[in-house]
């Protein structure tokens, strides 16, 4: 059987109103669904909206959970969404020479969403920001302004928590910085992260970090005032400037659109912007689960002598026994707790 040759694999870059931009190796197609598409995805969002769900956290999450991605992964199974978001890969019909019409979506690997604007306590929408994300460079300037390690740590069980890969990145490194910046990041390289030290005015690391972005979809996070605008720019000339894609003014980004949006990198990959990315640093991590989103804790998850042990002040932790015996780090044990108290958002 010979392939249509009108048939094509894209990515959706941005959409509104049932109207998508799709990159694809012969360009960017101006894109509506097919009927059949779009009228299963209506049937999926009504009967979404008949049960009552119980929401399990309040902002931003990524679905579905751990314990399930890890069950797909292994099984090479992955559910269609039920709705097209910026990242999906999509199959499309060429129409004409600049448009097309979206006739599958593949399965998705990652989707971060948040709950949407009209969802109740007894009635919640979840509304789907991006799909497939893999990475996320964390930003922190290593000074002006002071690194805030417990921000990062919480970052990273976020990270953790959704399977995507954090690189750290820690920027400003042309200027003095304390001692303890580079005992931070040895620890951190001893839990298996990649840290990268970057200078956008001497160009340290920003080849290294070019390549980390190569052929994958990447976000920008971090503080505000760390730099995530320079270092854009240095990567992909003019682009935070030409998109507004971060702001280090605010700290909250700047966006031309209320949704998200994909932009692709001269060098492969690319990078991604979403306004709801604002609210990651507030998303609530179930507290079973939040140990295991703190690699160096695993090896003694189950130790304990209490299953249902939180590790912060039952008997018989081997978790805390771990922190007494210096093999855990104390100053990420005590990130640990603060998370679990909520003190650290």
């Amino acid at each position: 059987m010979i392939n249509d040759p009108e048939t094509l694999t894209g990515v959706i870059l941005n959409g509104a109103h049932g109207i998508y931009d799709v990159h694809t190796d012969d360009g960017v197609l101006r894109c509506t669904l097919r009927g059949k598409l779009k009228k299963a995805f209506a049937q999926a969002q009504s009967a979404k909206s008949v049960g009552k769900v119980r929401p399990r956290h309040d902002h931003v999450l990524l679905t579905t959970s751990r314990a399930e991605r890890m069950e797909r992964r292994d099984s090479s199974e992955s559910p269609l969404p039920s709705r097209l978001s910026v990242g999906d890969y999509v199959k499309l019909r060429r129409l004409d020479a600049t448009t097309g019409m979206i006739e599958e979506i593949l399965p998705r690997q990652t989707a971060l969403t948040r709950k949407d604007a009209g969802s109740t306590t007894k009635k919640v929408i979840q509304q789907t920001m991006l799909a497939n994300l893999d990475q996320v460079v964390l930003v922190f300037a290593t000074t002006q302004p002071e690194p805030h390690f417990g921000m990062l740590d919480r970052y990273l069980t976020i990270c953790e928590s959704a399977e995507i890969h954090p690189i750290i990145c820690l920027n400003k490194v042309d200027l003095p910085h304390e001692e303890r910046i580079e005992q931070e990041a040895v620890l951190y390289s001893s839990l298996g992260y990649t840290v990268i030290w970057t200078s956008t005015h001497t160009g340290e690391g920003i080849e290294q970090l070019r390549s980390l972005l190569k052929d994958h979809t990447s976000l920008f996070s971090g503080p505000s005032g760390v730099g995530k605008s320079s270092m854009v720019n240095t990567i992909e000339s003019g682009m935070a400037l030409r998109t507004g894609l971060v702001s280090d003014a605010t700290g909250k980004g700047k966006h031309t659109t209320t949704g998200s949006q994909l932009y692709p990198l001269s060098g492969g990959g690319w990078l991604a912007d979403s306004a709801g990315i604002r609210a990651l640093v507030a998303w609530n991590i179930p507290p079973e689960d939040l140990g295991a989103c703190f690699v160096e804790f695993r090896p003694y998850l189950g130790e304990c002598l209490y299953s249902d042990c939180l590790h912060v002040e039952e008997e018989g932790c081997a978790i805390r026994q771990a922190v007494d015996d210096g093999v855990i780090n104390e100053r990420r044990y005590t990130s640990y707790v603060r998370i679990m108290s909520g003190e650290e958002r």
